[in-house]
């Protein structure tokens, strides 16, 4: 990243002359060259005016050139292109990503880093690309490392809790809410040896989940049970695969709360193909509200989140970022709709 020398450094830029000449903050004159729909028309006019007035003329190469914006954010998604591509969930947060970055006149790049490539690799191409800012979403790791390797002076927002820090801001789901709601549901139909395959639990959500199907079973007076603890990692031949391996072992389970949609879907095509009924013999219950859950035969129950509602959320906490506000973590709400799978 080009950097900037000292005499540069503390000389007042133009954006900064305008706001002090309109009497306004630099944010809103960032916002108005950027093209953010969030100004007044009275306010966008008065910025517009001393704009004209002082000669700027907004240009990517040369704001890139010296050091500046150049409104191209990355979008990185820990996940392989096949995942992206499978999985419907996935798609949705992009798209909701990509609707804010549009209509703040942002340019959009999307990156696959796969769980088992250097991180420093990754950190080095959005480094070279000379993006404002960086959206993280399905990070599997410990966010210090990444903490030590990003330039300070980048915005960078997850899209997910991803744990402690005091640098990273994130937009996220309360999934001990939602293992816990997955789990009451199915206590309430009666289950009482509930199944959870997990999704990988190097991520904080999946472990969230985790504490809340204990939490559930607790309150219900059910023992937990260690064996019915199933990790998986999201992905429809792994939850084939454990499956399999459960229904051979003889494992009792009369319910299975399963990591999310695709996941579920599996199950129940295991579960069916073994002669086991859905929901008359196990019942079952995914996670994501995803399109999958609606359109499976049986119709799949779920915890439902928008992802849709994520991308935009981490996408506007972005804006903000790359205009100098603050803000507070956020979690979006989740909850419970019953289908046929249970």
């Amino acid at each position: 990243m080009t950097t900037h020398s000292s005499s540069t450094k503390n000389r007042p830029s133009t954006l900064d002359l305008v706001a002090s000449s309109a009497g306004v903050s630099r944010a809103t004159v960032s916002r108005v060259v950027n093209g953010n729909e969030n100004v007044s028309p009275e306010t966008r006019e008065l910025v517009q005016k001393h704009l004209k007035r002082l000669g700027y003329q907004p240009n990517i190469l040369a704001r890139k050139l010296a050091g500046g914006r150049g409104n191209m954010i990355a979008l990185v998604l820990e996940e392989s292109s096949e995942e992206f591509f499978i999985n419907p969930f996935w798609r949705s947060v992009v798209e909701g990503f990509m609707q804010v970055c549009q209509a703040n006149k942002r340019n959009p790049m999307l990156f696959f880093h796969q769980k088992d490539e250097s991180d420093q690799e990754l950190i080095n191409l959005l480094v070279e690309a000379q993006v404002d800012g960086i959206a993280i979403f399905g990070w599997h790791r410990d966010i210090r490392v990444l903490d030590q390797k990003i330039p300070k002076d980048m915005a960078v927002v997850f899209g997910g809790n991803q744990g402690a820090s005091k640098r990273f801001s994130f937009v996220g789901v309360d999934n001990f809410k939602g293992g816990k709601l997955a789990t009451q549901h199915l206590i309430e139909k009666g289950c009482k040896k509930i199944l959870h395959l997990t999704g990988s639990l190097d991520v904080l959500s999946a472990r969230e989940r985790v504490d809340g199907y204990k939490a559930a079973l607790s309150e219900a007076g059910i023992k937990f049970d260690s064996k019915l603890i199933i990790e998986g990692d999201y992905t429809t031949l792994t939850a084939q695969k454990l499956m399999k391996q459960v229904i051979k072992s003889k494992i009792d389970f009369d319910g299975v709360f399963a990591a999310n949609d695709l996941s579920a879907a599996a199950v129940i095509e295991e579960l069916q193909s073994s002669g086991i009924k859905v929901p008359s013999d196990v019942k079952v219950i995914g996670y994501d509200g995803s399109a999958i859950a609606e359109s499976h035969k049986p119709a799949i129950s779920t915890i439902a989140q928008s992802p849709v509602l994520l991308g935009q959320k981490v996408a506007e906490k972005l804006m903000r970022s790359l205009d100098g506000e603050t803000f507070e973590n956020e979690e979006i709400e989740v909850k419970l709709v019953a289908r046929e799978s249970s």
